[in-house]
């Protein structure tokens, strides 16, 4: 699957863009399945006990042999290649269910912003298993925004989020909401200012699935260190078959990251 010139065009100028399908219905089954079996409330929580806590897990493609096997399916490797460089590392995966009277929600922040600036703009896929809007705890993004870079990050809880903006709840100039029905696949830069509000429906899960994706010669700015404990999913142009990486990914030292 490819962007066309138009589409590639929205995408450079917002930030972000729904590509709709492209896994199949049994595709999506297992996924779900897969998902469902590891994001629980008895693996792993965010939010607050005051406006409710949700599930999430992170690095699923360590946790599921069938999940990881997604990580360099042909549509999703064929979008980061056109987007992201002929090279191309799985820098993380993520499952969140905003779940139903979860109020609690991640404030304004950029992608980045938990890297601390140690890495080059990369590509984030999200995955709605459900339909997700705001009433379900779906997103607001700032179209545009990546086109300014990062901004100054501070830990809140234990999410990054942009330090120039209040804890009031205000929303960002220009925000939107970025609406998806189930089986669709939204992609944004990981410059984009975005947040994912609580869930206040009485029935309805928002259930994504966060894949993002890194140039394969990625390195912290800061130290110079290659991320080569990432996998590879895409070399020289081609898919790989086999995700594999050079040193292996410590999951006990990589337990959250961003939603």
């Amino acid at each position: 699957m490819r962007l066309t010139d138009e589409q590639l065009a929205s995408f450079r100028r917002d930030g972000f863009y729904n590509v709709g399908r492209v896994f199949d219905e049994a595709e999506l089954a297992e996924i779900g399945g897969e998902y469902d079996r590891l994001v629980t409330t008895d693996s792993q929580t965010l939010g607050n006990d005051r406006d409710g806590r949700y599930p999430y897990r992170a690095m699923m493609q360590f946790r599921s042999p069938v999940l990881r096997s997604y990580i360099n399916h042909p549509a999703l490797i064929e979008l980061g290649l056109q987007l992201v460089g002929p090279d191309l590392r799985c820098w993380w995966d993520q499952g969140i269910n905003k779940s139903p009277g979860a109020g609690s929600h991640i404030d304004w922040h950029q992608d980045n912003g938990y890297q601390s600036g140690s890495l080059p703009e990369y590509l984030t896929f999200w995955l709605a298993l459900d339909d997700s809007d705001l009433e379900n705890g779906g997103l607001l993004v700032v179209p545009g925004s990546q086109a300014s870079g990062l901004r100054a990050h501070e830990l809140r809880g234990v999410h990054w989020v942009i330090s120039d903006i209040d804890e009031s709840g205000a929303d960002e100039p220009g925000a939107v909401s970025l609406e998806a029905k189930a089986g669709e696949l939204l992609i944004f830069s990981s410059l984009l200012v975005h947040k994912t509000v609580g869930n206040h429906s009485a029935d309805r899960q928002r259930r994504a699935w966060v894949i993002q994706y890194a140039r394969g010669d990625a390195s912290n700015a800061e130290t110079g260190e290659l991320y080569d404990n990432r996998a590879w999913v895409a070399r020289a142009g081609q898919r790989v078959e086999e995700p594999w990486s050079e040193r292996r990914f410590d999951l006990a030292h990589n337990a959250l990251d961003e939603g």
